[in-house]
């Protein structure tokens, strides 16, 4: 089961702490765990605020960023929606469900966010033991992330299916996107058409994440995930980790590997055709649904082989 990312709570010089506001407070309770409230910091009002939320069996997974501006917050939103379709091809059908929005939000009102994300940071949750365990067949993907001047001020992580067992690791994140989105309610959001500054951030965070992603076995389907939309809203800068992901083991040359599993194999798939849409130059076979992998990979490798 995927653990809880670090988290990162750092009071600025010379600024006092906050008391715990009830409204948060009431908010992190459970019979499944333990509350200790420490000291809240006061997180800077620049920073740059990044959520994530998805659902494994709903098809959804979405990234907000809430970009702080001297009048404004732009709020960037990206989701991706292919929904629950089946399918009888042999890889998943080739499309990229991702639509961009973007919004403006009040900087009061951002400030008043970070406020509440500062409590949650400030608590220390513990598992209360039990003769029983609830757990239930929902998957989610809970992530919060929080950094101003190269720093990181909160950063917690979590996916997987449902469990009383593990609510203390994934209340603070689920509390924090639920948070985010109450924040984000009744703003205006219009379609969005990325800038090359927005493009470059998604790209370094398709870098960033996959780092923890790849070694947590419950985030796979949030990996799938993010290789479909990094095609769509990334840049060239994805290239080098997407052509990683492509060779696979360097270790063992590609005839002597083991045939990769079919979650690995998906993964080749699905980075080969983010791959096409960032470059636009189509080395694919048709139809691209029922590729050979094997076949395909050295045509992309070679179409790759300046992006290290």
């Amino acid at each position: 089961m995927c653990g809880l990312g670090i988290l990162v709570a750092v009071a600025l010089a010379g600024q006092a702490s906050q008391p715990v506001p009830k409204s948060v407070k009431d908010r992190l309770k459970s019979d499944n765990y333990t509350v200790t409230w420490g000291a809240v910091p006061n997180f800077d009002a620049g920073g740059v605020l990044e959520i994530g939320s998805g659902a494994g069996h709903g098809g959804v997974m979405e990234w907000l960023r809430f970009q702080p501006h001297p009048d404004r917050v732009d709020v960037l939103w990206i989701k991706f929606d292919e929904g629950w379709v089946p399918y009888e091809s042999k890889w998943p059908p080739d499309h990229a469900p991702v639509t961009i929005w973007l919004a403006s939000m009040k900087p009061a009102a951002y400030t008043s966010l970070l406020r509440d994300f500062a409590t949650i940071s400030s608590a220390e949750l513990k598992r209360v033991p039990s003769g029983s365990i609830g757990i239930s067949t929902q998957d989610f993907w809970a992530y919060a992330r929080l950094a101003a001047k190269d720093k990181t001020l909160l950063s917690l992580d979590w996916a997987g299916y449902y469990s009383t067992a593990d609510e203390a690791e994934f209340a603070k994140p689920h509390l924090c996107g639920a948070l985010a989105d109450e924040a984000a309610k009744g703003l205006i959001f219009k379609r969005h058409e990325l800038t090359a500054a927005e493009r470059a951030w998604a790209s370094e965070k398709f870098a960033r994440d996959w780092k923890t992603f790849k070694q947590q076995g419950s985030h796979w389907w949030v990996q799938e995930r993010y290789l479909v939309t990094i095609g769509v809203v990334g840049d060239a800068a994805a290239l080098p980790l997407l052509r990683e992901i492509i060779v696979g083991d360097p270790v063992k040359p590609r005839e002597k590997q083991e045939p990769p599993d079919r979650a690995e194999a998906r993964k080749v798939y699905y980075a080969i055709n983010a791959v096409t849409r960032l470059t636009k130059k189509d080395v694919r076979g048709k139809p691209v649904e029922e590729m050979d992998i094997e076949r395909v990979r050295p045509k992309v490798l070679e179409l790759l082989r300046d992006k290290k």
